[in-house]
């Protein structure tokens, strides 16, 4: 026993139970007052917006709260950005894609004086949002379309998911109601079809479906849900306090194993279809009428193939251990058994799925190939299935035991919020009418959205302001614990904390806030740039708006709509990156990366939550925008439709290039050079054509085209 866990006992916050078992209490726990009193750990305060001497450039509350800062540093903020920049700005970092020329044009000549808000309001009404803003989150919660691991499955249902994320972001579902739906969705909206494509969340760990060892590699899932659930949620990093307290943090190992007990009784299940009852009730009615008219044909199949099918399950069942034999024996399972007992069988009916067919021989594989002939003469009477998500569900209305330390652990432990916040177990309801679930995820969705926990409101705010400035008001937006960045304007952070809850969890309502402010608005370059460098060279007072590399998608996305072949069909299974020319939110995320244009521009690990991906320079960018067959494709592509005018002259042909791929008119400098590369071409057609490819190439190369100003 440790030093620790003695003191709890002698504190009274423990009790050794008769089998020596230690169930640990969260209500004595104690912190040192510098924990107590760290900020993240606070309420969320409700300050008053500053006063400020230069009242004019106020367009908002934010610029408040940005300008009295500078206004202490003696800085002055940089002026607001010309038309066409802003509108480029808004319109990648809200649709991830440029503007076409036409829509340049009109908002620089729209007159009205709210003709700013009124592009906001047009751009966050788009489609196209959700499916920018989607891979935002879909890089927290680590998203991929297979399994990772050696053999890196493909997961046929995962898509959707990603759809229900972009759904999501596209009508403005308020955040409480998306983070309830994700990790308690089938308890507390049983039937909802949002709530069921929403659990999939929890099944996006990776998973290796030929691993025989259910018992590690369950704990290491639970691990890794607890782990994306507390970066992404919490904005606090855990792992640390698996194996002890946390160092640095007032997060102690049981804390850990609490949080993680929450998901403790959680099982996937791959049977669960959309549809409502009505729809349910007929597609069985339809099944059962299905399965009396070809009883015989089943029924004979299954003789034919009885022989191959016992041996190949007696071959998938021998790989596992001992302790799976003994669980799989039992009839009368605990919670923990049961779970495991169900990944056995998953894996032995994939492994007997895939070989039996190969044992059948002779005269009965003759056989076989004629029921199966037989079989499907019946097809028209077979219904369509209800489309199926791969989701969770309790695995019963008791969950396993959870024990400090895993699996193996002593010291039994119940589901609690993290002890510096609040003391004692958690307080789990049983979800009314439904004794198949615990209420555990209810419990814990319930208390992150209840507008009051001071961590999960400050972290989403936060990344809504990293997302729109490149930079969050914490910049380590997964980690606001010790080894984190300090708030750079804490009394904004909470400002803005307090005005999201009151706009009803609205995102489109806060992207509409932060984007209307004079701070995004401001320009990103100034002549006396030197001087507010001298005093704060970081730009963490957000004296200029900071220039950003447009992110894989967004290149990907770009250079396909200025090429002209970008389509927009939304939804559905993912697709290849080099065949497709769908937007890169519908790309297959392979976990297992191959050598891409997008992987190329720092896509993120997708075995972790990230919460910001890296932004590198390396030749093999370059390769890829420069030598790859990709990008020559597009610029050739990108070339026809600048050609295709045949009644246009040259310098009308170079303007249409520069204001599709850089939204403004060429320079005098710009048409002398694009002059003298076509003219070094010569006359021949081809040669012509291939020097306007070049040309085209060129600007889908320029840092005018790949960054944000």
């Amino acid at each position: 026993m440790s030093r620790l866990d003695l003191k709890r006992i002698l504190m009274g916050g423990a009790v050794v139970l008769s089998s020596g078992l230690l169930l640990l209490a969260s209500s004595s726990e104690e912190f040192p007052n510098e924990d107590e009193a760290y900020w993240f750990f606070e309420p969320i305060a409700q300050p008053a917006v500053p006063e400020v001497r230069d009242g004019q450039w106020v367009r908002n509350p934010i610029d408040a709260f940005i300008l009295a800062r500078l206004e202490a540093k003696a800085i002055t903020p940089t002026p607001e950005a010309g038309r066409r920049t802003l509108i480029r700005r808004a319109t990648l970092d809200l649709l991830g894609m440029p503007p076409t020329p036409q829509q340049i044009d009109d908002f620089i000549k729209d007159p009205a004086p709210d003709a700013y808000e009124k592009l906001i309001d047009r751009l966050l009404d788009s489609p196209r949002y959700g499916e920018h803003y989607a891979r935002h989150w879909l890089d927290l919660v680590r998203y991929a379309d297979t399994d990772g691991f050696k053999s890196d499955v493909l997961r046929p249902n995962a898509w959707r998911y990603r759809d229900y994320v972009i759904e999501s972001f596209n009508r403005d579902k308020p955040y409480a109601r998306f983070v309830r739906e994700q990790l308690a969705g089938d308890e507390l909206y049983p039937g909802d079809d949002d709530a069921k494509k929403a659990t999939g969340y929890l099944r996006l760990w990776p998973y290796e479906d030929n691993q025989p060892d259910m018992g590690r590699h369950w704990e290491a899932t639970l691990d890794d849900i607890a782990d994306v659930s507390g970066d992404a949620f919490l904005g606090l990093s855990m792992k640390c306090a698996r194996c002890h307290d946390h160092k640095f943090d007032p997060i102690t190992q049981r804390d850990y194993y609490a949080f993680r007990a929450f998901f403790a009784a959680i099982s996937p299940w791959d049977d669960i279809r959309l549809g409502d009852e009505k729809m349910r009730d007929a597609y069985l009615e339809q099944t059962a009428a299905w399965e009396a008219m070809t009883d015989g044909i089943r029924s004979e199949m299954d003789v034919v193939k009885a022989k191959s099918w016992e041996t190949q399950w007696a071959l998938a069942r021998g790989k596992l251990p001992p302790y799976m034999h003994e669980i799989l024996d039992k009839t009368d399972r605990t919670p923990y058994e049961e779970q495991l007992a169900r990944f056995g069988l998953k894996m032995i009916i994939h492994r007997t799925k895939n070989g039996y067919k190969n044992g059948i021989k002779g005269d009965g594989k003759k056989r076989w190939k004629e029921l199966e002939q037989k079989l499907a003469s019946y097809k028209e009477y077979k219904p369509r299935e209800l489309e199926r998500v791969a989701a969770v569900r309790d695995v019963g209305g008791v969950a396993p035991l959870a024990y400090v330390g895993g699996a193996e652990g002593h010291q039994l432990v119940k589901p609690a919020y993290l002890s510096i916040l609040a003391r004692g177990d958690a307080k789990i309801d049983k979800i009314a009418n439904n004794a198949a679930t615990t209420g555990r995820r209810a419990a814990l969705a319930l208390w992150l959205t209840d507008g009051e926990n001071p961590l999960s409101v400050r972290v989403i705010v936060n990344r809504l302001w990293q997302w729109h400035f490149g930079r969050g008001i914490v910049a380590s937006s997964n980690d606001f614990g010790r080894l984190g960045k300090l708030p750079t304007h804490p009394e904004l952070l909470d400002w803005l904390s307090r005005k999201f809850v009151e706009e009803g969890w609205s995102l489109k309502a806060m992207h509409r806030l932060m984007m209307t402010s004079a701070v995004y608005r401001q320009d990103s370059v100034r002549e006396d740039a030197e001087a507010a460098e001298a005093m704060d060279a970081e730009n963490d007072l957000w004296w200029r708006m900071r220039g950003r590399r447009m992110g894989a998608e967004q290149l990907r996305d770009s250079i396909l709509f200025v090429s002209g072949e970008l389509e927009f069909e939304m939804g559905g299974p993912a697709v290849a990156e080099e065949k497709s020319a769908r937007r890169s939110i519908y790309v297959l995320n392979k976990r297992n990366k191959r050598n891409t244009m997008m992987n190329a521009f720092d896509t993120p690990d997708l075995h972790n939550s990230c919460a910001m991906r890296d932004v590198t320079t390396t030749p093999i960018q370059a390769l890829a925008l420069l030598n790859g067959e990709w990008t020559v494709s597009r610029a050739e592509r990108f070339a026809a439709l600048v050609l295709s005018d045949e009644k246009a002259g040259v310098e009308q042909r170079i303007a249409r290039a520069f204001r599709m791929a850089l939204g403004r008119m060429p320079a005098d400098q710009d048409i002398v050079e694009v002059r003298a590369l076509l003219e070094a071409a010569g006359s021949q057609k081809k040669s012509l054509r291939s020097a306007w490819v070049d040309v085209c190439h060129v600007l889908l190369n320029t840092n005018e085209f790949i960054y944000i100003n």
